[in-house]
């Protein structure tokens, strides 16, 4: 079996390219449906949820997703990990408002093929959501065809959109795409055929292994060569290095590597796929800064009289209303300075840096928050879903159980807590646990069917 790698071409084999687009908004469902039809290529069906999605994935295959992030009863990250633990390997793309950052790493960890914020000018955003989506499709029909191993394994990676280059079973560079090319400065016929980590040059100005090297090693190998947030899925790796040098100036890197076998499963090869996410880990590190100043100046207001009360609404509106999330961090840290047993405020900055990644510092906000009251369910709900978010950064399967145990603990008080029978359901697959994870799926389904209110926080 052979697949030619073409633009335009649809995964299910009907013709025509189909999308399933889901959005609550239905004037934003509307317009993008028609300027993504207009050329007569895509079909794209709607819906407004993703309990709907699920529900007509049971029956329908689409050769491209899009999703909102933000959505009531389950967010597009949750829908995508569902989708994944369930063996759908199905093109996503996230496509969602601004100033949510953090939501890039999450959903390129969760492996969505591509992320895209709304609110840029109305023509240039759908004509490059029209460029992801043939993209999407096209570097899955490509991985398809690696698996074969054939012969037309370099061309198909020179039209992959992210910078890509392959090794064979000696490490020799056989193929160096155009994208790579972009990213490097450096051309293909200067590349190919070369081995002893020289790959690595462009990116950090001397030979080393990069993670196409590193695939097979252990965790603590890895980090010695300065790669953090690391993950395994399946036979490929993913991890960040911040110690690149891009055009002569630092960069932070984004990798994913995959091991290539042939039909009997030997390994005859590797590719690696890089982004360059430098603006993102910078905005991060600036909020982070921004923070640090304005909670130097959280003495004066004890001094000024300005309340708790006042503090913690600021930072609520800031993170829910608006997405700010380092911003209501420090609206929280002043509440908690002026009041170190305000059980919210150390919940809600323990949600806060969940989002913006800090999983770490979010646990030991929600440990505080437990230790002042333990009866709190969306606590225990908030941490469950942070040990699951660090599992699968670290690969440590101890963080699924103990995320179980939080859902477990949110369940018996709120035993139709849909969110909860969902995160317990992705710790159980990451687990093995495969029909534990289908019933609590099922559960959550199951509830929102018979009262779809249940889905709302």
């Amino acid at each position: 079996m052979e697949m030619e790698f073409q633009v335009g071409m649809s995964i299910t084999g009907e013709g025509m390219i189909s999308v399933l687009f889901i959005d609550d908004e239905p004037a934003l469902l509307e317009i993008t449906r028609l300027f993504l039809e207009r050329s007569g290529e895509i079909r794209v069906e709607t819906c407004r949820s993703a309990l709907e999605a699920l529900e007509i994935l049971k029956t329908r295959s689409f050769d491209a997703i899009i999703s909102d992030y933000e959505m009531p009863m389950m967010d597009g990250i949750v829908l995508l990990k569902i989708l994944r633990a369930e063996g759908d390997n199905t093109p996503f793309i996230i496509f969602t408002g601004k100033g949510r950052e953090h939501v890039v790493v999450d959903a390129l960890n969760n492996r969505a093929d591509f992320y895209l914020s709304k609110g840029q000018d109305p023509k240039a955003q759908f004509a490059e959501l029209d460029r992801m989506i043939r993209q999407a499709i096209n570097r899955r029909i490509a991985e398809e065809s690696l698996r074969l191993a054939d012969r037309r394994m370099v061309d198909i990676i020179n039209h992959l959109p992210d910078a890509t280059f392959a090794t064979d079973r000696e490490g020799v560079v056989v193929s160096w795409n155009k994208a790579m090319e972009d990213l490097t400065r450096v051309p293909a016929r200067e590349m190919i055929g070369k081995g002893n980590h020289e790959y690595a040059i462009p990116f950090y100005d001397s030979p080393r292994p990069l993670l196409v090297d590193l695939i097979n090693k252990p965790e603590d190998e890895i980090r010695a060569h300065s790669y953090q947030n690391i993950r395994r899925d399946g036979n490929s790796i993913i991890a960040e290095n911040p110690t690149g040098l891009r055009n002569g100036k630092p960069a932070v890197f984004w990798s994913r590597a995959t091991l290539i076998t042939d039909r009997k499963g030997t390994v005859i090869g590797a590719i690696e796929s890089i982004r360059d996410i430098t603006e993102v880990r910078s905005a991060e590190g600036k909020q982070k800064d921004q923070a640090a100043r304005e909670k130097e100046s959280g003495m004066f207001d004890r001094i000024f009289g300005k309340s708790t009360a006042s503090w913690y609404k600021k930072g609520v509106d800031l993170y829910y209303n608006h997405g700010r999330f380092q911003d209501a961090v420090s609206c929280f840290d002043r509440v908690i300075e002026m009041d170190p047993t305000h059980v919210n405020a150390w919940t809600e900055k323990g949600i806060c840096l969940k989002e913006l990644g800090r999983y770490d510092e979010a646990l030991q906000c929600f440990n505080r928050a437990l230790e002042l009251n333990g009866k709190l369910p969306a606590t225990y709900y908030a941490k469950g879903e942070t040990l699951e978010k660090l599992g699968k950064e670290t690969g440590n399967f101890s963080l699924f159980e103990q995320a179980i145990a939080c859902f477990d603990l949110v369940l018996q008080k709120e035993p139709d807590n849909v969110n909860a029978w969902n995160y317990r359901g992705v710790c159980l697959k990451e687990l093995g646990r495969f029909e534990e994870a289908r019933r609590s799926f099922d559960k959550a389904q199951t509830i929102l069917r018979l009262h779809p209110q249940k889905g709302l926080r």
